[in-house]
């Protein structure tokens, strides 16, 4: 498997994983792209990480900055997404092993997500790889008639 950053040509691929992934379960809003050109209009090339397998886009990750504030720059938010096909393979695990050890390189010492609280399998994979939770938005959103809670959890990077 090869872990890179994103190129033009995997965003038919990139696409196709997030309309699998980004679900009512896994996001409070819908996400879709009616294109590549449209997908790529929002990831600009270069912008994500992709781990890519057999030629195959399997897995994205996303961080950046949340805010302009130089006094916020040492902080990460992230977005981490595999392929269902291609999930409980490790794949994600070697997306967070590269995520640390880059956020180190580039400055930030915190990362940062939020996560739907009925998202139980993502929120045991953030735990096991040392996020703690930080925050809850009680009752953030309603999906399918149902309260979800929107949890901020946080990881510090040590040196």
């Amino acid at each position: 498997m090869e872990i890179r950053y994103s190129k033009k040509e995997d965003a038919t691929d990139m696409m196709t994983l997030e309309h699998l992934v980004w679900t009512k379960g896994t996001t409070p809003s819908t996400i879709h792209f009616d294109s590549p050109a449209e997908y790529l209009a929002k990831n600009p090339a270069g912008e994500k990480v992709v781990a890519v397998q057999d030629g195959v886009v399997v897995g994205i990750l996303g961080y950046h900055s949340p805010t302009p504030l130089k006094s916020n720059q040492h902080v990460a938010t992230l977005d981490i997404a595999v392929h269902p096909d291609y999930q409980k393979q490790g794949i994600a695990q070697e997306l967070m092993a590269y995520l640390k050890k880059q956020a180190k390189n580039e400055g930030y010492t915190k990362l940062q997500l939020r996560v739907l609280s009925k998202n139980e399998k993502a929120i045991r994979f953030y735990q096991k790889n040392g996020f703690h939770e930080e925050g809850r938005l009680e009752k953030e959103f309603i999906l399918d008639g149902e309260p979800v809670d929107d949890i901020i959890m946080a990881l510090f990077i040590e040196d």
